[in-house]
């Protein structure tokens, strides 16, 4: 049987169990996999700054792909190999819908990000993000003003409303990819900028083609690399879209150290 020598892996729902944290059994599975040529890549639709803090103060160090795929980064040389984001005009015109509709969400800058107005899901992702938030009374004339970019949006308001504006979002950026990754929150990166095309660079990185890598995921924004060339698994606990399209089943959890069994079962 084919061994693999590198693994992407989902951190929310796939390697995180549901307390948050990348188990002892998960950790020593990936250093024993890295101990031995190996490599492995943590991808999320987090900001980097927050995925960052947590990885490193749970003893992970390595490549990260944020933002899903938007932004490429080294943990160990603290810098950005690669870049891709929403451009200042959709942002505004995101801005406006958002504001007439009342919809709560997040822009990002280098680090932290800003936010329209306060509610409890503000201190609610600060805390759980270890990511600071600011507030920007005219979002608009902010964005306008200053030229932002933003390595994605995110929408994070109640189910019902998402419910009700998912469809309306998607037809107002077709220059962009919209993704459900929860029933809260909607996540909105530049076309063609996901965690599939994320495969890509890391492939070019490390010099080998995107089918000699594994990928592991649980949910709506991990479904553009499930269903890439790559070895695409989903962990027991995935929704039932992913595992349409995924290659392997685990009958693992992300509580049952679904990525540890990966790495003992497929890679090197």
């Amino acid at each position: 049987m084919k061994r693999y020598k590198i693994l992407v892996s989902d951190f929310d729902g796939t390697l995180a169990s549901s307390q948050n944290k990348i188990s002892e059994v998960n950790l020593s599975a990936i250093n024993g996999f890295v101990s031995r040529g190996g490599i492995f890549v943590l991808s999320s639709g987090r900001a980097t700054d927050g995925i960052s803090k947590i990885l490193l103060s749970q003893g992970f160090s390595g490549l990260l792909s944020s933002f899903n795929g938007a932004v490429l980064y080294d943990l160990n040389e603290k810098k950005i190999l690669a870049s891709k984001c929403v451009p200042t005009h959709l942002c505004l015109r995101f801005i406006d819908y958002a504001t007439k509709n009342g919809l709560y969400y997040h822009l990002y800058g280098e680090t932290g990000f800003y936010f329209p107005f306060e509610t409890e899901r503000t201190s609610l992702y600060e805390r759980l993000t270890l990511v600071q938030g600011k507030n920007i009374e005219n979002m608009y004339s902010f964005v306008e003003s200053t030229c932002a970019s933003t390595p994605k949006i995110l929408v994070f308001d109640d189910k019902d409303k998402l419910d009700a504006h998912f469809s309306a979002i998607v037809s107002l950026l077709p220059e962009c990819d919209v993704v459900r990754s929860t029933d809260n929150m909607i996540d909105i990166n530049l076309k063609g900028v996901n965690k599939g095309s994320a495969l890509d660079l890391i492939a070019q990185n490390f010099c080998v083609r995107v089918e000699d890598i594994i990928a592991v995921g649980d949910a709506g924004n991990d479904l553009a690399m499930i269903e890439r060339e790559c070895l695409s698994v989903a962990v027991a606990n995935a929704t039932e879209e992913i595992k349409a399209v995924a290659k392997v089943i685990s009958p693992y959890t992300n509580d049952d150290n679904a990525v540890a069994h990966l790495i003992e079962d497929f890679c090197i």
